[in-house]
């Protein structure tokens, strides 16, 4: 074949490439659903190189090519002060905001190169008890074993059944934050997943997982709602108790007293003074319609109410979609999106939660007509938990757009897929 035969070839192939993509991004026209998963998978795979060679870079001391942070796994830091907190002997200053701070700056100062200001314990006992291991290591060693355990167990509960899509997930931006951040969400995105695959075939282990997760109660407190629309009795009571009996192991190894500053350590965290300390801190890392409000300058009242607005628009939706419809991954996708919406605390590696439910929504969505640039909102959802921040940076808050409007398109395509239709804007195929 001649050089100029060779270029005219090239010049086709690519002209099919475009001819395929530019229609489904711009009109939603997908000719081809085969080739666009592929777009998808190397769009996912590159995504995901990038964010494996950030975070080899950042834990390895550089130089940094990603998000800054000013001191490694903060979040896993605050974890193993709470451990490191019970086997010395201090377990009252867990919850006490200013002690708890001064014994992370006693312990850690060869990590903060400044002293903190305001690191708290935010959980429920039940999550120091499940992370009391960690306090046996060292800082570092218990960090990569907690992502390595919790990353493995997300793998075996919810990975199995789909490689390549927990792959992409796990590698994700959100998936990122997680790694440097050095949070849990790797644990619940298992747990939630596992739990919610198991809901029609074993749902008394399907309940234990999900039970599990109260440990972190603003990603929980929708799941009993969804259970009871559902009717899945026996999920539901097997979540409750082990929910219960976790409390309860908590409660025998704490103390009362320990639960009781827990109560009051939540009612002072939602005092106006911690709240706009909190605000203050991680807004920029903030996803919710409260946050995006408040960037925007919208007044705290104001604000709040939108944000209720939201969460009772999510209630409606995960009330519906668990009551009127059967057990499907575009279910579970409403209800993840729901969850996200419910606390106007959640920040960017919480979005984690979303990202199966949207490997599943695309798979869905191209086998049909799609809304015009619903290609590109999926590929700006992948990326957002990382560009979001730099956009909350210049008030421009557009987490809550992304969280809305997947939850948006979970439901529509939920009730499509039930009745064999697909939504799409009037258009001729």
């Amino acid at each position: 074949m001649t050089r100029k035969a060779s270029m005219r070839q090239g010049l086709r192939q690519w002209g099919g490439v475009v001819s395929t993509i530019v229609p489904a991004i711009v009109w939603g026209r997908t000719t081809s659903p085969a080739f666009l998963l592929r777009v998808a998978a190397v769009f996912a795979a590159v995504v995901g190189a990038y964010d494996v060679l950030t975070i080899t870079l950042f834990l390895s001391g550089g130089p940094l090519i990603g998000p800054q942070r000013w001191v490694l796994f903060p979040d896993f830091l605050v974890f193993h002060a709470a451990a490191r907190a019970f086997f010395e002997g201090n377990l009252a200053i867990v919850y006490d905001f200013q002690a708890f701070v001064d014994f992370e700056n006693r312990i850690y100062v060869d990590r903060f190169p400044s002293p903190v200001g305001f690191r708290p314990f935010l959980y429920p006992p039940t999550w120091l008890l499940m992370i009391l291991p960690v306090a046996f290591f060292g800082v570092a060693l218990a960090y990569g074993l907690f992502m390595f355990t919790t990353a493995a167990v997300s793998f075996l509960l919810a990975g199995r059944s789909d490689v390549y899509g927990w792959l992409a997930a796990i590698t994700s931006p959100a998936a990122l934050w997680t790694m440097i951040s050095g949070q849990n969400a790797f644990l619940t995105l298992g747990l939630f997943y596992g739990g919610m695959q198991l809901l029609t075939t074993s749902p008394i282990v399907a309940g234990i997982l999900l039970g599990c997760l109260s440990y972190k109660p603003q990603l929980f407190a929708l799941l009993p709602i969804a259970l009871l629309a559902g009717r899945h009795w026996r999920a539901l009571a097997s979540a409750i108790a082990t929910s219960l009996l976790l409390s309860a192991v908590s409660l025998w190894v704490f103390g009362i007293d320990f639960w009781a500053r827990f109560f009051e350590m939540t009612r002072e965290a939602s005092s106006p003074q911690i709240v706009n300390i909190m605000f203050r801190d991680v807004s920029i890392y903030m996803t919710t319609i409260l946050a995006g409000a408040r960037i925007l300058g919208v007044p705290p009242a104001l604000a709040g109410g939108l944000h209720l607005v939201g969460v009772l628009t999510a209630l409606g939706m995960v009330w519906i979609a668990f009551r009127h419809y059967p057990h499907s991954g575009e279910r579970t996708a409403v209800l993840a999106a729901g969850t996200l919406l419910l606390s106007p605390y959640m920040v960017n590696y919480d979005m984690l939660l979303l990202m199966p439910a949207a490997v599943i929504l695309f798979r869905r969505r191209i086998l049909s007509r799609m809304y015009p640039l619903e290609v590109l909102f999926f590929f700006c959802l992948w990326l957002v938990p990382n560009v979001g921040v730099r956009f909350n940076i210049y008030q421009l808050p557009i987490f809550p757009l992304f969280t809305v409007g997947f939850a948006w398109l979970a439901f529509l395509t939920l009730r499509a897929e039930t009745r064999g239709t697909s939504p799409c804007w009037p258009l001729g195929r």
